[in-house]
């Protein structure tokens, strides 16, 4: 034991030593690699993110779709080729780090060209260790499909997920245990493989097939060792990368929290701010694989002995040209990078977005009209909503008025409730005066009146408010009746906060779309059997509208008087925004689906890194 401690203790100590004797050309020599890796891999996360967003139509995809994306034919083609790409690329800087490490003789730029010139073995080093790992996942995934056929087949995984029966907890325990299995099995495999890199580099007759085989005897017998190693490696990597990013997030968010909403601010700052983030953690990378790369020879140089090492580390010669090979290498990555960046801007600059989101005027535009009244609605109109959002009731008359509070005390009738006293009475009381000289006269309306305003001009979102259990049937029956009778059902929706009211209005009339209001809520609303949400906007958040979106339904959010709140909730994957103002939320709603695709991943970034 204490020896197997001493030979972690002097493999890490030599793998410090050399980084830190080798500091700058390690640094340079990282660098060269992770900006090759930048102009080869940001081309292909651009044609991710195209293909994501094209599909979608919109900047914000949410964690459910993604999932599927993954789960189909071109998904796990993209997520394989992808990998095995991003495996090659890495194993190429490890293998340049370690010639670098490995003979004080070497610039980093002569590493460089050393690793680029075992290209074609290094790639089918990793392409054969992708399908070993690919091929192992095999049975394992098709243990996982059993235990799911036998314990949720035909059930809804989302139900399961909220509820979680017995037999949930069987089959999620099963699931972890044999991806446990597997993983045990794939790391073992990782560490039997650990010296394949560096035996291509100093044992340079190997093949790859031939480097994996020379890496097993290696490491036979010292698994533990290596595990000791990695682990510790890779619990130091995940501690001071946690603690980075953490302070970068708080940064960023201090700086954005005092920018102000405005686009032509906010955008350009949270581009500096991205590619600062991008900076940090290209830096948290370099600094992850050298020390990788470091230990790793480290405890090669223990297994296969520092002799071999010191005879195998050859001096590449120098292209025979006028030209500096360090100036051959740093023209070909800027030409690299630079190439790179255009064709991604070329693919994300091509993007067609379409956002859709709605616009609906709560209480038929409660801030540029009386609310609920045929002056608002009219006002609507004009402002271009797409929905009013009105509130019915019945009178001591069996009468249906449009009038949110259930009393008359707001509009100056005292403390009696609707439900006691007749239309006559409350079409009595002036609604328009107080909100201003311009709406005297105006009058608390029928649901009639305000089916006649809206025509075919403004849908109408229609909140029914019983009073009491009694009068759902009722209440119900008559605003039904009333909007077959205008010929208005394609044109009018049901919301409530009982959900007994929607389930009487489907029946009456199944073509009906219903939404559920949760200002508070226990339970999971994305399991209710309705075709919307209404919720506040700060409950409209993606975890609730990926869940709703599995079950067709929309997240409506309310109520949204900030334009700063605009971009947020549509990145949230809202359908619908609730508003006084319907004018003020269409500007900047015009203003966020305006801009161009790459300003518009610019904002959905910068609500990422405001969360």
């Amino acid at each position: 034991m204490k020896a197997s401690l001493a030979g972690i203790s002097d493999a890490i100590s030599w793998a410090l030593h050399g980084v830190r004797e080798r500091l700058r050309d390690v640094f340079v020599c990282s660098l060269a690699f992770e900006i090759l890796n930048l102009a080869v891999l940001a081309p292909l996360a651009a044609a991710g993110f195209r293909l994501l967003m094209q599909r979608w139509g919109r900047a914000s995809v949410g964690n459910f779709e993604i999932a599927l994306f993954l789960l189909s034919p071109p998904g796990l083609a993209a997520l394989v080729g992808i990998g095995s790409l991003i495996v090659a690329t890495h194993f190429l800087e490890v293998a340049g780090l370690m010639r670098l490490l490995a003979d004080r003789r070497l610039h980093w730029w002569s590493a460089f060209g050393s690793a680029a010139g075992l290209f074609y073995r290094i790639v089918q080093l990793g392409l054969r260790q992708v399908a070993v790992y690919l091929l192992l996942a095999v049975p394992f995934l098709a243990a996982i499909g059993i235990v799911y056929l036998s314990l949720w087949s035909g059930r809804d995984l989302n139900g399961l997920i909220i509820l979680r029966p017995a037999e949930f907890w069987i089959g999620a325990g099963l699931g972890a245990a044999i991806a446990g299995i597997y993983v045990l099995l794939a790391a073992r495999q990782f560490l039997r493989w650990l010296f394949a890199i560096p035996v291509l580099l100093f044992e340079s007759s190997q093949s790859s097939r031939a480097a994996l085989q020379r890496s097993t005897e290696l490491t036979r017998g010292r698994l533990p060792v290596l595990a000791a190693a990695i682990a510790s490696w890779g619990f130091i990597q995940v501690c001071s990368a946690g603690l980075v990013v953490a302070l970068a997030k708080i940064v960023a968010e201090w700086i954005l929290g005092r920018i102000g909403n405005s686009l032509t601010v906010a955008l350009p700052v949270t581009a500096v701010l991205l590619l600062a983030n991008a900076a940090v953690l290209m830096a948290l990378s370099m600094f992850g694989w050298a020390t990788f790369s470091a230990l790793v020879l480290g405890l090669y140089r223990q297994a296969a002995g520092e002799v071999l090492i010191a005879r195998e580390a050859i001096l590449p010669e120098e292209l025979p040209s006028r030209i500096p090979l360090r100036w051959v290498a740093v023209t070909g990555l800027v030409a690299l990078c630079v190439g790179g960046l255009i064709v991604s801007g070329g693919l994300l600059g091509q993007l067609q977005l379409g956002e859709a989101v709605q616009i609906t005027a709560h209480r038929a535009g409660a801030l540029r009209g009386p609310e609920n009244s045929v002056a608002a609605v009219r006002q609507a109109i004009a402002d271009r909503a797409d929905w009013a959002e009105i509130d019915v009731q019945r009178t001591a008359d069996d009468k249906l008025v449009v009038m949110h509070d259930i009393d008359l005390a707001r509009i100056g009738g005292g403390k009696r409730r609707v439900d006691q006293a007749t239309l006559a009475e409350i079409q009595s009381l002036d609604i328009g005066s107080p909100f201003g000289p311009q709406f005297a006269g105006e009058k608390v309306p029928t649901f009639a009146e305000v089916l006649a305003a809206a025509g075919r001009e403004l849908r109408l979102n229609v909140e029914l408010k019983p009073h009491g259990r009694g009068d759902v049937g009722p209440l119900t029956e008559r605003v039904v009746a009333a909007i077959q009778n205008a010929g208005l059902v394609d044109r009018c929706r049901i919301c409530s906060q009982s959900y007994e009211s929607l389930q009487r209005a489907l029946e009456l009339e199944p073509r009906l779309q219903v939404g559920f209001i949760a200002a508070v809520a226990v339970g999971d609303l994305a399991r209710l059997d309705v075709d919307f949400l209404m919720v506040g906007a700060d409950r409209a958040k993606r975890a609730l509208i990926d869940r709703a979106a599995l079950q067709e339904m929309e997240v409506h959010a309310w109520t949204v008087n900030s334009a700063d709140q605009v971009a947020p909730l549509i990145d949230e994957g809202v359908a619908n925004i609730i508003t006084d103002d319907p004018v003020l939320i269409r500007q900047r709603l015009n203003e966020v689906q305006a801009l161009s695709p790459v300003n518009r991943l610019l904002l959905r970034a910068r609500h990422e890194l405001m969360r």
